[in-house]
């Protein structure tokens, strides 16, 4: 389960295509202030009433929320515009798309990536309303990962780190995946999984530097971590 999915054209039209998807689900706009960068996105109203029609644990419908964490993610990444220009990005567990967004507007190249492919439209369209690229999207799973298709100079994810029977599958793709001399950027609310991650990061060799983003999201504070990794030797 791996392809590239409707690359880049410049014929895409967001408004015929969310007009698509809102025949499918029950929109949420929302409007938010990330670092110095006005940013409009949509997302599903809400993710639970898509719960009732899942039954492979897989396919549970997280790709379809705005998260904290990409929200962090997304504003170190407009506060750190340097570190990201010019490079080459790839984004797992896109979702509706922020923090591959604010890669785009730091002048980055990137290709964003995941396992649910409802995911896209809303990445296209989320693209399109901030006047960034769409680029590449990729349909992946971390089990079954196209090792030789793509080697990245930075590798971003926000809040991917909750389900633990994925870590080996992902250590493998930071890896394997990402360039010498190369950077990880992932972002985690605080959940015990995310942590023991990085520590197994750590232990296996990978150098990790840790920073807080506070975050204001929907009446409630977060504060997220962004750990940036480095492989040891490399």
């Amino acid at each position: 389960m791996t392809k590239y999915v409707n690359q880049e054209s410049s014929c895409i039209d967001w408004r015929t295509e969310l007009a698509q998807i809102q025949s499918c689900y029950q929109l949420a706009m929302v409007e938010l202030q990330v670092a110095d960068r006005r940013l409009e996105l949509i997302k599903v109203a809400d993710i639970d009433s898509l719960l009732d029609a899942v039954s492979d644990v897989d396919l549970l419908p997280f790709w379809a929320e705005l998260w904290p964490a990409a929200i962090g993610l997304a504003t170190f990444i407009l506060q750190k515009n340097p570190l990201f220009t010019g490079k080459t990005v790839l984004e797992l567990g896109s979702g509706i798309g922020l923090s591959g967004i604010a890669a785009k507007l730091a002048g980055a190249t990137v290709t964003q990536s995941d396992f649910i492919e409802a995911a896209f439209p809303f990445i296209r369209i989320n693209c399109l309303r901030n006047q960034v690229p769409v680029g590449r999207l990729l349909l992946a799973d971390w089990r079954q990962f196209p090792y030789g298709e793509l080697w990245v100079d930075g590798i971003i994810g926000s809040d991917i780190l909750y389900e633990k029977t994925l870590h080996p599958h992902l250590h493998q793709v930071l890896k394997r995946m990402i360039k010498p001399g190369g950077t990880v950027w992932l972002a985690d609310p605080g959940r015990e999984f995310g942590a023991q991650f990085i520590q197994e990061l750590v232990a296996t060799g990978w150098s990790m530097n840790q920073m807080q983003i506070p975050v204001f999201y929907e009446k409630r504070s977060y504060d997220i971590a962004i750990y940036q990794l480095t492989l040891q030797g490399t």
